[in-house]
């Protein structure tokens, strides 16, 4: 398994759209590439690796002009000593004037970051430096422009309190990082500076399921979360069942049938003086059984 991403906010110049033929497709699919530079840590500009980058284009759009910025997210293939390959699926452009002095006054000022999956190779063993750095390669391989490429990204462990007791990968393992761009290591690839790293990554088997409460007031992991004012993320909280509601029953609409209460609260009868006839006894009854 193995995959590099590189993201952060990039630099764009010489767009042009380029037409490519994609295999089993009737029509030619289009795409704007760009040079640009993956910023690193440092202040100086020589350090930024130089690389191109390729993004979809659909009918009608025009190449950014020259200085444009935007925020990239892109697959990335880094061969030494050539510049490094971006296929972009995100790219937010940033709005103003290219042209600006002060269009990047409103962009923070971070490096170029990466994500990788890579392994140690069998004949590589990380290095110490004298000043107390190690650095190691990863093998990688990623689909970019078209084609899968294979290379090595060299990570570096900075000599700090963090990372003293951290273990370094084996040989033929795999292993997960997220790092800062620092430039060209000595060993000619491109490397990063480590933020965080997963070792010894394998295939995950998954727990075997067990029952859960069909009541979520019982199972403290899907209570209702507590109310703030304030929330960074939205709804937490699970639902008991993924199934949809059952809609309601319907029944044919009848005439409600009156109970015997509200028939006679109905009804108005004309004031009677003395004691009834047998014919306005008739009356009574014949009119009440004419309500039901």
């Amino acid at each position: 398994m193995s995959t590099f991403l590189l993201l952060g906010f990039m630099a764009l110049a010489g767009g042009k759209r380029v037409a490519a033929q994609i295999p089993g497709a009737t029509y030619p699919r289009h795409y704007n590439h760009y040079v640009t530079s993956l910023k690193t840590l440092s202040d100086d500009e020589t350090t930024f690796p130089a690389a191109t980058l390729r993004v979809y284009s659909a009918a009608g759009d025009a190449p950014l002009p020259d200085n444009t910025l935007a925020y990239v997210i892109a697959k990335a293939s880094a061969p030494v000593g050539q510049p490094v390959e971006l296929d972009a699926f995100q790219l937010s452009v940033v709005p103003g004037n290219p042209n600006d002095e002060n269009y990047d006054a409103q962009v923070p000022d971070c490096p170029t970051f990466a994500y990788g999956l890579g392994h140690l190779p069998a004949h590589h063993t990380p290095h110490v430096h004298d000043d107390n750095t190690k650095t190691f390669v990863l093998s990688m391989a990623e689909y970019v422009n078209g084609s899968l490429k294979n290379f090595a990204i060299e990570c570096l462990v900075p000599a700090t309190r963090r990372w003293a007791n951290t273990p370094m990968p084996r040989p033929q393992s795999c292993s997960g990082f997220l790092g800062v761009c620092t430039g060209f290591g000595n060993s000619g690839h491109l490397q990063f500076s480590l933020e965080h790293i997963t070792l010894s990554i394998g295939p995950h088997l998954l727990a075997q399921s067990t029952a859960v409460s069909s009541n979520p007031t019982a199972d403290p992991a899907v209570a209702t979360p507590k109310r703030r004012k304030y929330i960074a993320l939205g709804s937490t909280s699970t639902p008991a069942s993924n199934a949809s509601p059952a809609p309601p029953k319907t029944t044919p609409s009848t005439p409600a049938k009156p109970t015997t209460a509200s028939a006679q609260s109905s009804l108005t009868f004309p004031p009677v003086a003395g004691p009834s006839s047998a014919y306005e006894t008739r009356y009574f009854f014949t009119l009440i059984s004419s309500q039901f």
